[in-house]
């Protein structure tokens, strides 16, 4: 397997947060001077020196504070492709343009170049789904504009869908008004779908506030969203509620910026939080099949550019979904793999096997038995909401393969937990009417799941 890389450069250096570049070896600040992308990936790490490596290998390792996994840099110090790292696992590889390859690679095979790469553990393959493939070509089934459409299935057997930065549904013979963020009714049987608009935000909203959807979650008659504020490197993650279907919303916790407030968000940039974009967990119709009572949202910190990589999870109990400080906060496992949880989100690890740079969305698949978290490049499985986590495979890459005609990745994928089978799901995403022509609206996929057995139980899998 050979992986070299021809790239751009481009992004300011990071400084490493707890290692100041004097006291890191000169060839390695020379590599992050000249290549300041992989630097960026080094920013939540602290060094922990040259890792054992023949001399014709550069090979740096660092430690995440958070997970105190290994990552590492590396590239062959002759200027020429070399032969394979001495590695052991799975890793996720990084190139200079902050592009991973769409594998995970055994450590023993990748291949360095005088281009330096990030090298992330990865997790391994799924026991259940062997491959997934995105289904023909995007179906656009209602006129639209916008992206962010994440949905969440209802009581009344609709969905009901976040849009952001556009105008959302449109209708024949009404003049729409563009606004950053909106709720649609969407209505039907995939993928056979009508949609309606519900709520829309202020159409000319100040700047500092600039709201973006996260996800949404229907539960006991009452729709929940979260949210946030502003785009991209959010200041605030917060929650909101609707009583009647999305028309009208109460914004809990939202708070502007320097404003005092009592019960206020506790997700917020100044408490670097990792929980400023939350991704709720659906499952099934009015969240029938959870069966333990909580629910359940992983969450980053960043709505795109997510340099740490890590997600991590949170859970409440059903009943107290607006009460911030009910919520806790997976900090940790014991000997069999059990969830620790904590009431303080700083002590919060981040989640076994899972990887993005932005945001995803996230379901229990009950053809499968299994959790499922899609981001635009990748889709994961576990048994549990706290993992282990498995790969289970890649749908599209962002850059284009010879020979290959393959999905867009768009921005950002939402699964939808309504009109599911045994061996797929739909999906919907916005792209940049790039190919394969994914345009700026609700474009809806059927992700086709090859597995390899079910004979494990449901009730097995589920772990509740």
């Amino acid at each position: 397997m050979k992986y070299l890389f021809f790239l751009p450069a481009g992004f300011l250096l990071v400084l490493l947060s707890c290692t100041p570049r004097s006291q890191l070896p000169q060839d390695l600040r020379a590599k992050l001077t000249a290549y300041p992308a992989i630097g960026e990936f080094l920013e939540k790490t602290a060094y922990d020196g040259k890792a054992e490596a023949p001399s014709r290998y550069a090979l740096y390792r660092f430690i995440n504070h958070k997970s105190k996994d290994s990552v590492y840099v590396a590239w062959s110090v002759s200027g020429k492709q070399d032969e394979s790292l001495p590695l052991t696992g799975n890793f996720w590889v990084f190139d200079t343009s902050q592009v991973n390859l769409p594998l995970p690679v055994p450590g023993n095979e990748i291949k360095t170049a005088e281009i330096p790469l990030f090298l992330a553990p990865a997790p391994g393959l799924s026991p259940v789904i062997g491959s997934i493939g995105a289904e023909a070509l995007p179906q656009i089934p209602f006129p639209s504009d916008g992206d962010l459409w994440f949905s969440t299935w209802a009581d009344d057997d609709n969905l009901y869908a976040s849009w952001g930065d556009g105008k959302g549904p449109l209708q024949e013979n009404e003049e729409t008004p563009w606004v950053d963020m909106g709720i649609a009714r969407i209505s039907g049987y995939c993928p056979q779908l009508q949609a309606s608009v519900r709520y829309r935000e202020d159409p000319v909203p100040p700047l500092e506030q600039n709201d973006k959807p996260s996800s949404l979650i229907f539960l006991d008659h009452t729709l929940w969203g979260h949210f946030h504020s502003p785009l991209g490197d959010a200041r605030l993650g917060y929650l909101a509620r609707s009583s009647d279907y999305g028309l009208t919303w109460e914004k809990i916790g939202f708070f502007a910026d320097g404003e005092k407030k009592k019960s206020k968000s506790p997700w917020t940039r100044d408490n670097h939080s990792p929980f400023r974009c939350l991704f709720f967990i659906n499952m099934g119709r009015n969240y029938a099949l959870n069966q333990d009572g909580y629910v359940y949202a992983l969450g980053i910190g960043t709505e795109w550019h997510w340099m740490q990589l890590d997600v991590y999870l949170t859970r409440v109990e059903k009943q107290l979904i607006g009460n911030y400080q009910a919520y806790q906060y997976l900090s940790g496992y014991d000997a069999n793999h059990q969830p620790l949880w904590s009431d303080d989100q700083s002590d919060a690890i981040p989640v076994d096997g899972l990887m993005t740079m932005g945001q995803g969305s996230a379901m229990y698949h009950e053809g499968t038995g299994r959790y499922l978290f899609l981001t635009d490049r990748e889709l994961f499985d576990a048994p549990h909401p706290w993992g282990p986590w498995t790969f289970a495979g890649s749908w599209t890459t962002w850059f284009t393969r010879p020979g290959r005609t393959e999905w867009q990745g768009g921005y950002q994928p939402g699964i939808i937990s309504k009109d599911t089978g045994k061996d797929y799901f739909w999906f919907s995403i916005a792209g940049q009417n790039q190919r394969p022509r994914i345009t700026y609206a609700f474009n809806l996929g059927k992700m086709n799941l090859f597995l390899k057995n079910l004979n494990t139980s449901k009730d097995e899998n589920n772990g509740f």
